[in-house]
């Protein structure tokens, strides 16, 4: 016996190599395959929630949401137009000539150029009323959108909501959620 090795040399005295050739290679790809499900694991054990920011404004020490009072803000859309409800007061924007009105009534294009120059009773005008009259805090709005409502008017809305001004600051409401509203 050599180094607790039984040599099987028993009775001619021809002893056995100890060299023993191990194939890596099946080692090296299971432990790639573990650290792969370790990795995965560990990312999705340590991630509760998703928090979605907007990049590129400005860095200010603003309240959150959770500091500040803040009341519900939702923008449903239908086929009729646009309401939108916040607290205690509600607009009801209906379409002009079978279209949404995001600005000015009868607005052959569809860019909004000056927000400031929209009409009150438009989608803009209203969003613009609820964040200058102080009613809102927040910077969230909730949209909730009916299932026969275009997917392009939906996505109109969202752009309308995330509005810029000229130093590339959010003008309106740029955090928007998405639901389906309720058929009934």
């Amino acid at each position: 016996m050599a180094g607790g090795m039984d040599m099987g040399g028993g009775g001619k005295g021809k002893k056995r190599a100890l060299d023993v050739a191990i194939n890596l290679v099946p080692c090296i790809d299971l432990f790639s395959v573990l650290i792969t499900f370790l990795i995965m694991t560990a990312v999705w054990n340590q991630i509760d929630r998703l928090t979605v920011t907007q990049s590129g404004g400005p860095s200010t020490s603003e309240p959150t949401p959770e500091e500040s009072k803040t009341l519900p803000l939702n923008l449903q859309i239908t086929e009729r137009g646009f309401f939108i409800t916040t607290g205690e007061m509600s607009f009801d924007i209906e379409k002009s000539d079978g279209k949404y009105v995001y600005c000015l009534r009868g607005q052959p294009k569809d860019v909004i150029e000056d927000p400031t120059k929209c009409d009150e009773h438009s989608l803009v005008g209203a969003l613009r009323k609820i964040k200058g009259d102080g009613l809102v805090v927040q910077r969230n709005i909730t949209v909730q959108c009916k299932d026969d409502v275009p997917y392009r008017e939906l996505v109109r809305v969202v752009d309308v909501c995330n509005l810029k001004d000229s130093a590339n600051n959010p003008i309106l409401f740029p955090d928007v959620a998405i639901s389906a509203l309720d058929p009934n």
